[in-house]
C-alpha cells in the first residue's frame, strides 16, 4: 500500500461519501479565509466550490467598472466552471463508492500504485490518494477586470510563474486546490482559458478538487529559474509586486505567528539559494518584521482590491500584520473551533463522545494531563512571550471532544489547523488557573521553564526568563 494504510483509505472514503447539508456561503467563505481550502464531502466540496465561484463573480462585477462584453464574459466563465464543477461531482461520486465498495467486499486489486475496482473505477494510492477525472473541461474568457498597465501587469505575472504557474505548450498554466487562486491567477493571464477538472483528492476531511487552467492567449516567457532570479532582483532594487505574488503562490502561511508579532516572509523553494537564507531544505526566509508586511500591501495596488473581496487567506495575514483596526476587530471574531464546530456538524453529524485512555501519573518530560488529556507544553514568541499547552490529533471529530471534556473542566480551549493536524490548545490563563489548584501542573511548568531558561535557544531562554519573573507561581522550581 505504499504510504496510506487500507484502514486509512477506507476512513478517507468514508468521510468522503458521508452525506452532507448544503453549504452556506458564510461556512465557505469562513474556510476560505482561514486557510483557503474546501475540504469535506463530495456533496460539501463540490457545491462548496460552486457557491464561492458565484460569489466571487458577483463581487467581481459590483466591484470593477467593466464593458457589457466584459460583464457577459465574466459571467459565462462563471457558468462554465459551475457547469464543470458540477459533472465532476457526479463522475468522483460514481468513482469513490465504486472504490469504497470494492475495498469493503474484498474484490480490488493492486497494481502498482493503483487500486481497481471491478468496474474499472481506480485511484492513486500514494501519501495523498487521488482519482483522476476525465472529460471534463471547457474553454471560456475571463475578461482584463484590473486593467492594469502592462508594466505592472509583467511584474505580477512574474511572480506567479516564480511560485505555482507552469508552462504548458509554451503556454502559462494554473493548477490549485483553493478557488481564490483561480480568480486571482485568472484575472493576470485573462483571455482565453482552456479550464479542466484534473483529479479530486481525499484528504483528513473528506476531498479536495484540483483545478487547471491554460491561458491560451499567452506564451510563456520565463523559465522557473528565469522567474525567480528576476523576482530576486526586482526585490533588491525595492520592487516587492513579484515578490507579493510568490507569496501568494508559494509563501508560508502561518496566521498564529502574525497574531502573536512575529512577521516572516516565507517561502517554499526547490532552490532555496536562489531567494535568500535558508530556513530549512525547502523554505526561505525573504523578509522579516512588519515593514515587509507594509511593503508587500502597498505594492498590491488594484490587485489588494481583488484579493480583499476574494477573502484570501494570504492577503488576510497580510492586512493583520498592517492595519491595527481589521486585527481588533478580527480577534473579536467568531474562534475557530466555533467555526470547526459548526462546519462538523454540517458534514458529519454530532461530535463523537471520545472516550481517552488513562493518562500515566507522571507525563513525559515538557508536558501535563489537563482533564484527563495529555499535552505538550510550547513556549509562544512575541512581544512579551507565553505559554500554551498543545494536544495534536488528526481526526477533526477527536479535536472537538477533546475540546469538550477541557471546556467541561471550566476551560477555555481553542482549535486551530496546522497542516494535516488539528490542534487543541489552552493559553497561559487558563495553566495559570490550573497551576494554582494542581500541584502536579504547577510542577511541570516550573520544570519545563527551568529546562529552557537554562538549556533552551536564545529566544526560548530569554521567554522562560521572562515567564519565571512575571510569575513567582514557577521560580524557583520545587526538586
Amino acid at each position: 500500500m505504499g504510504k496510506i494504510s487500507m484502514d486509512e483509505l477506507r476512513r478517507r472514503l468514508e468521510l468522503a461519501l458521508r452525506p452532507a447539508e448544503p453549504p452556506s456561503l458564510d461556512g465557505v467563505l469562513a474556510a476560505v479565509e482561514r486557510n483557503g481550502k474546501l475540504h469535506g464531502p463530495v456533496d460539501w466540496a463540490f457545491p462548496a466550490w460552486v457557491a464561492y465561484v458565484e460569489y466571487a463573480t458577483q463581487r467581481i462585477a459590483e466591484t470593477f467598472q467593466l464593458t457589457e462584453e466584459e460583464r457577459r464574459q465574466l459571467l459565462h466563465f462563471r457558468d462554465t466552471v459551475k457547469r464543470l464543477l458540477l459533472k465532476a461531482q457526479r463522475q468522483t461520486k460514481a468513482k469513490l463508492t465504486s472504490i469504497y465498495n470494492a475495498i469493503i467486499e474484498g474484490t480490488y486489486r493492486i497494481e502498482g500504485n493503483r487500486l481497481y475496482a471491478p468496474d474499472g473505477a481506480w485511484m492513486y494510492i500514494v501519501a495523498v490518494p487521488r482519482i483522476a477525472i476525465h472529460g471534463v473541461s471547457a474553454s471560456a474568457h475571463f475578461p482584463d477586470v484590473l486593467k492594469l498597465l502592462r508594466e505592472r501587469l509583467e511584474l505580477l505575472q512574474l511572480g506567479w510563474r516564480a511560485s505555482d504557474e507552469g508552462n504548458t505548450d509554451g503556454r502559462p498554466f494554473m493548477g490549485t486546490t483553493q478557488p481564490w487562486q483561480m480568480f486571482a491567477w485568472a484575472s493576470l493571464r485573462y483571455g482565453a482559458l482552456y479550464t479542466y477538472i484534473a483529479s479530486v483528492n481525499l484528504t483528513h476531511e473528506g476531498v479536495s478538487v484540483s483545478i487547471q487552467i491554460t491561458a491560451k492567449r499567452w506564451r510563456q516567457r520565463w523559465s522557473k529559474a528565469e522567474a525567480i532570479d528576476l523576482v530576486v532582483n526586482h526585490f533588491r532594487r525595492g520592487e516587492w509586486a513579484p515578490l507579493l505574488a510568490m507569496w501568494l503562490g508559494d509563501g508560508e502561511a502561518n496566521r498564529k505567528k502574525v497574531l502573536q508579532g512575529e512577521y516572516q516572509l516565507v517561502i517554499s523553494a526547490k532552490e532555496p539559494w536562489r531567494l535568500g537564507s535558508n530556513k530549512n531544505m525547502r523554505k526561505v526566509l525573504v523578509a522579516s518584521g512588519k515593514e515587509a508586511f507594509e511593503k508587500l500591501r502597498e505594492s498590491a495596488g488594484a490587485y489588494g482590491v481583488l484579493l480583499d473581496l476574494l477573502r484570501a487567506h494570504k492577503w488576510i495575514e497580510i492586512k493583520l500584520a498592517t492595519n491595527n483596526d481589521f486585527r481588533a476587530a478580527y480577534k473579536q471574531k467568531k474562534r475557530s473551533i466555533d467555526v470547526l464546530r459548526e462546519m462538523y456538524k454540517h458534514n458529519n453529524g454530532e461530535i463523537p463522545t471520545e472516550q481517552f485512555p488513562h493518562a500515566e501519573d507522571r507525563p513525559r518530560r515538557g508536558a501535563v494531563v489537563v482533564a484527563g488529556v495529555v499535552m505538550s507544553l510550547h513556549l509562544v514568541r512575541g512581544t512579551s512571550g507565553a505559554l500554551m499547552a498543545e494536544h495534536y490529533t488528526r481526526d477533526a471529530g477527536k479535536a472537538l471532544a477533546i475540546a469538550g471534556r477541557l471546556e467541561s473542566a471550566g476551560l477555555r480551549p481553542n482549535v486551530i489547523h496546522h497542516g494535516p493536524y488539528y490542534v487543541v490548545y489552552i493559553a497561559m490563563a487558563d495553566l495559570l488557573k490550573l497551576a494554582e489548584k494542581d500541584e502536579g501542573v504547577r510542577k511541570a511548568i516550573a520544570l519545563y521553564l527551568a529546562e529552557k531558561a537554562k538549556n533552551g535557544t536564545p529566544k526560548q531562554r530569554e521567554i522562560a526568563v521572562k515567564l519565571l519573573q512575571r510569575h513567582p507561581l514557577f521560580y524557583p522550581p520545587l526538586p
